[in-house]
């Protein structure tokens, strides 16, 4: 899977982009336009990683596999460390496999459809939103603890913003400036990390370490800034502006965009762009099977019409005094013609007809004997009993002759004193069973 990971900080800020995939393992974040990043959607599924303070992680336990269960569930059970009525949040979740855990994702759903119209606003279409917590490195039994690197003209634009704001009071200001130097987020399973002001990080980082100790610690802060507490983990340093394919990827499962559908209705989580070519060719061969159908159909409607006109010859040319229009005549030939091959060799559907022009011979050859008796599409099947082939013969022979039946031996086998055979016994058509009366006369 191609990936063009957008990272932005806020709204305002300037995008950043990544380009990953299976032969690109990582890449380093670069501040661009968003028309240089629009160019480079073909091909690729666009992940836009957002800022955490937009996103609440959390994980429960709640005993149940079905989805529509948890989507009820999870909700209600985090309402009371939720600040927004649960009406204007949108969750996704993720339930782990062999396990009653399960992650959650929640944002605000306003915020997460201003993020989405951005990128369309461009022509963009995200096919994954993640917080930027969940794109950082992840390795099994380690945290990943980054501070943020801004770019400098981002952060400039962010401190003009702070500082001209007319909306914020002077201690807002202080708390915004300071807040863009002293954040830290910190990576601590595949679906769970935490952010924090960089005062507390050690606080919660050992109350974290004594639940679920690790054993290394990736991070671009110096090795003393950490407590001592956690000084028996290995420390390795690490780029915060370097995306892993192995690390984004793993989080995907809590897509922001799961289960998310615009206020107009539309789910901003299929990528229509790609499908495009596919649509493209969809309908191009359907255009192409109702043509060769039209096609077709007029060739029938011309053989048609050509059958006609040759009826209509062969009739003039044989009758050429009269008067009548062929044409009109046509119709009622091709009812008669139906009429007449619908009576030929018309069978009964009924059983009893059979049986009483059968039961006099069996009666009379009181030498054979009938020992089972079935009726199927219009014929008798009867398992007879007779002394010999001769017998059997004679009795084809009178039914032909005097009942206008057909008898037709399927099988039959011989011993020392009978035979035993399996016959059908069916109608003779018109024609055969007037024959074979005249014959008899």
């Amino acid at each position: 899977m191609q990936l063009l990971v957008i990272k932005l900080n806020s709204i305002q800020s300037i995008p950043e982009y990544a380009l990953l995939g299976k032969n690109q393992a990582e890449d380093r974040f670069t501040p661009s336009n968003w028309q240089k990043i629009s160019s480079l959607t073909r091909g690729r599924r666009v992940l836009l990683v957002i800022p955490n303070n937009d996103v609440m992680l959390s994980t429960l336990t709640i005993p149940s596999t079905n989805k529509k269960q948890l989507l009820r569930a999870v909700p209600f059970a985090l309402e009371d460390s939720l600040a927004e009525d649960l009406e204007n949040l949108h969750f996704a979740i993720h339930k782990q496999s062999n396990s009653d855990k399960t992650n959650v994702a929640v944002i605000n759903h306003q915020r997460l459809g201003m993020y989405t119209a951005l990128l369309r606003e461009h022509k963009i279409t995200p096919y994954y939103v993640l917080p930027q917590l969940l794109a950082q490195h992840y390795q099994k039994d380690s945290w990943s603890v980054l501070k943020k690197e801004t770019p400098q003209s981002d952060a400039s634009e962010r401190v003009v913003h702070a500082i001209n704001s007319d909306k914020q009071t002077l201690e807002d200001k202080v708390i915004a400036l300071n807040k863009i130097e002293n954040d830290i987020s910190v990576r601590t399973g595949v679906f769970s990390g935490f952010n924090s002001h960089k005062n507390l990080l050690n606080l919660f980082l050992v109350e974290h370490f004594e639940s679920h100790p690790t054993q290394h610690i990736y991070t671009n802060l110096e090795q003393t800034e950490f407590s001592d507490e956690l000084k028996e983990c290995e420390f390795k340093q690490l780029d915060a502006n370097l995306i892993n394919y192995k690390s984004a990827t793993e989080g995907l499962a809590l897509n922001l965009l799961t289960g998310y559908i615009q206020k107009g209705g539309a789910t901003s989580s299929i990528n229509w762009k790609a499908w495009r070519p596919a649509m493209l060719i969809g309908g191009l061969l359907a255009t192409t099977w109702v043509a060769i159908l039209g096609i077709q159909n007029n060739h029938l409607k011309q053989q048609s019409n050509n059958l006609s006109k040759s009826i209509a010859k062969v009739y003039t040319d044989t009758f050429p005094e009269s008067r009548i229009d062929v044409s009109i005549m046509l119709p009622e030939m091709k009812n008669k013609l139906t009429a007449l091959q619908q009576k030929t060799g018309k069978t009964s559907d009924s059983v009893i007809p059979l049986i009483a022009d059968i039961a006099p011979l069996l009666k009379k050859h009181k030498d054979i004997t009938l020992n089972e008796l079935r009726y199927q599409d219009g014929e008798l099947l009867l398992k007879l009993n007779t002394p010999n082939l001769s017998r059997l013969n004679a009795f084809k022979k009178e039914a032909k002759e005097s009942a206008g039946l057909n008898v037709k031996v399927k099988d039959s086998s011989t011993t020392a004193n009978k035979v035993e055979a399996n016959v059908i016994i069916s109608p003779l058509s018109s024609n055969s069973k007037q024959q074979a009366m005249e014959n008899k006369a």
